[in-house]
């Protein structure tokens, strides 16, 4: 999937892929939706806890809930995107468990507006923020290894490969009313985001990500890095999906350029005129 959509940069190169991987049925979800006032884009990741019965069934839910979110957006969105995140979180755990008892799923999603990215994750789909090659951020997950790393027991590289990696504390659906995470960031033109499921960043290391967009473009580059990442799974590859957001030049820069070229140009008729 690829396509540009307008926003503060002059458009949003988008690439989203899924693989199911080893695994019997597929259980991620994604979703990219745009306000009809086209001053703002939604992008989500739901990965289904396999765990659970209904898992699939349970991310769907999450995305049909965003799509019809973005479609009829309330005023909230605009003025308070934090809190518009929250109302739709609950909103997202309160359609799961109308679907579903057993329905499970993690969610991460991003609200892009102007210059800003408003995120909210539950469970242990990420966010990564990266500028230049480098990695201003990622969200933290809601597991037991993200504990024993916040611990000091065991290093960032071996999350991926914890026995206790799928352990996971939150998530949406169930009696618990959910406990999302949250912030906020500026988005610069040229930054990259990308949203993606466990079965992406157990196999994907960051840098490859930026290094893959930056050469291939978000579309290519998410369908590439999301069959690496079952490639290098095997058998019991988990279900991968990525999205991948990066960035237009913006406005700004280019109503400097054209005004350049509008100098440039009455310069050259004004050394014309004198000769």
């Amino acid at each position: 999937m690829t396509s540009e959509e307008p926003g503060p940069f002059g458009s949003w190169d988008q690439g989203a892929a899924s693989q199911q991987g080893g695994r019997h049925e597929q259980q991620d979800c994604w979703g990219i939706f745009q306000s009809p006032d086209r001053r703002g884009l939604l992008a989500t990741v739901a990965d289904g806890m396999g765990g659970h019965l209904d898992g699939a069934l349970g991310a769907r839910t999450i995305i049909e809930t965003a799509r019809e979110f973005v479609r009829n957006p309330p005023p909230l969105l605009h003025a308070d995107p934090s809190a518009a995140l929250d109302q739709l979180c609950q909103q997202m755990h309160d359609a799961v468990n109308d679907r579903s008892e057993a329905a499970r799923s993690t969610i991460i999603m991003v609200w892009l507006q102007h210059d800003r990215a408003y995120w909210l994750n539950v469970g242990d789909s990420r966010l990564y923020h990266f500028r230049n090659g480098r990695r201003l951020m990622r969200t933290r997950d809601h597991s037991a290894v993200q504990l024993l790393m916040d611990l000091g027991e065991i290093n960032e590289a071996q999350m991926a490969t914890h026995p206790a990696q799928n352990r996971l504390y939150r998530s949406l659906g169930g009696e618990d009313r959910p406990k999302p995470d949250h912030g906020q960031f500026t988005v610069q033109p040229g930054d990259l985001l990308a949203l993606c499921s466990d079965g992406i960043w157990e196999h994907v290391p960051e840098l490859e990500v930026w290094n893959v967009a930056h050469a291939r473009g978000s579309a290519v580059a998410a369908r590439l890095l999301a069959e690496q990442a079952v490639r290098r799974g095997g058998a019991a590859a988990d279900n991968a999906t990525l999205v991948l957001l990066r960035a237009g030049a913006s406005a700004a820069a280019d109503s400097a350029h054209w005004l350049r070229r509008l100098s440039t140009g009455f310069a050259a008729l004004f050394n014309r005129n004198r000769h």
